[in-house]
């Protein structure tokens, strides 16, 4: 996480915008996604944390969905305060220059990434049979439940 903190901080202070993809790597760590799914981990009772653990670890499909629908939301719901501190490295700004689009346009393809990011989860979800299901829906669902109330 620090290393994804100092590394926006350059891109911030540069005014760089990366390609939409590595800023979606970086950034998703950012989020603190995994602080919080780790802290989840750690409250559950007899539970598998060690095979828990590894699977987070591993950076799942099914938790990289999570982290970029997190962090793509965040920027959404964020732009314009973003923008009018200065800070234009977002999901938005990076989207429209590797993508040559208008904002409009990125925000409507970005609104229907974090609907297809929903699909992937669900998926994903169904697939994952590294940790007992239980544990998957208490850990995801939960997880998915809280970051829907925080947008909204």
């Amino acid at each position: 996480m620090m290393r994804s903190n100092l590394q926006l901080a350059k891109w911030a202070v540069t005014g760089h915008l990366p390609s939409f993809d590595e800023y979606l790597d970086v950034s998703g760590v950012e989020i603190a996604l995994y602080f919080t799914l780790a802290g989840i981990l750690m409250g559950m009772e007899n539970i598998c944390k060690k095979e828990a653990y590894e699977w987070l670890k591993s950076r799942d499909k099914l938790v990289r969905a999570l982290t970029a629908k997190a962090r793509v939301l965040n920027d959404i719901l964020g732009f314009e305060d973003d923008m009018s501190r200065g800070y234009v490295t977002n999901s938005i700004n990076c989207y429209k220059k590797q993508y040559g689009v208008t904002e409009e346009e990125a925000f409507g393809k970005l609104h229907q990434m974090v609907a297809d990011l929903d699909k992937m989860v669900n998926e994903e979800f169904l697939k994952t049979i590294n940790l007992p299901h239980h544990v998957l829906k208490i850990f995801i669902i939960d997880t998915l439940r809280a970051a829907n109330v925080s947008y909204e």
